[in-house]
């Protein structure tokens, strides 16, 4: 697999509403896996899924690359061998959530920033 389909792309884009979806302040101008594809890419069937993504503005990208433990703290990274529907993430600064398939959210009960 070698990335998102338009149809996640879309569904992706439309979840982040037009802003980035670690800060908002920002238009997201990259889509980020959260469990990285290694590289040659990945063949697991959630790779290129809208929960294993987050639509994001560059400079939130660069931090995450750059601060792997924090993201992973965070949700922004997930761990191999880990579902990344199953893995919340802190959105927008405050918001704890489950990002689902279809390209809704779930808030993820009992999380909070350390």
């Amino acid at each position: 697999m070698s990335g998102f389909s338009k149809a996640v792309r879309d569904t992706i884009l439309a979840r982040a509403k037009d802003g980035c979806e670690l800060c908002f302040f920002f238009h997201p101008q990259q889509l980020h896996h959260r469990r990285p594809r290694g590289a040659g890419g990945s063949k697991a069937a959630d790779t290129n899924t809208p929960a294993n993504a987050l639509a994001i503005c560059a400079a939130c990208h660069l931090m995450v690359e750059s601060h792997r433990e924090l993201a992973l703290e965070y949700g922004w990274l997930v761990r191999q061998g880990h579902d990344p529907a199953s893995v919340p993430v802190l959105r927008h600064g405050s918001d704890w959530v489950l990002l689902n398939n279809d390209g809704t959210t779930t808030i993820a009960e009992g999380c909070v920033i350390q």
